[in-house]
């Protein structure tokens, strides 16, 4: 039986070297080595099935939330989400078939009208959404 655990472990490590930093497979490959602890202690096979899948689980569940928030890194945040929800003006008018320009907070963006309609230079818009490196913008009605 120690050669099918294993088996699971190898598997197991390679999926992992496969996808590196998505811990999809590391669980399992810890799972199997205890159960290969339990082999070797003769234990019967459903109580190593038992602590595979007991020690897979529990460490998928209290280990990989700590370990993907370590893994994803610095994620340098660019702040161009404060723009959502404040009012601009359009420089450039803003068609259907181009972007135009608008100003916010003393600069400049490329834009998109959210609704697909054209929006004439000198209005006054509201961002609603950031796409890429865009503004999605909606005219506001005055």
């Amino acid at each position: 039986m120690i050669w099918v655990w294993l088996a699971v472990l190898a598997a197991a490590v390679i999926e992992e070297l496969v996808t590196p930093t998505a811990l999809v497979s590391i669980w399992f490959a810890a799972g199997a080595l205890a159960a290969v602890i339990f082999t070797i202690l003769h234990a019967p096979f459903w109580l190593q099935i038992a602590v595979f899948v007991l020690v897979s689980l529990l460490l998928l569940a209290l280990v990989r939330p700590a370990a993907t928030r370590y893994l994803r890194g610095n994620v340098v945040a660019t702040n161009a989400d404060r723009y959502i929800g404040a009012i601009a003006v359009v420089e450039q008018t803003i068609t259907t078939a181009r972007w135009g320009i608008v100003k916010v907070e003393g600069s400049s963006w490329s834009a998109a009208s959210y609704e697909g309609e054209r929006i004439e230079k000198g209005s006054r818009v509201k961002i609603v959404a950031i796409e890429g490196a865009k503004l999605l913008v909606a005219k506001i009605e005055e």
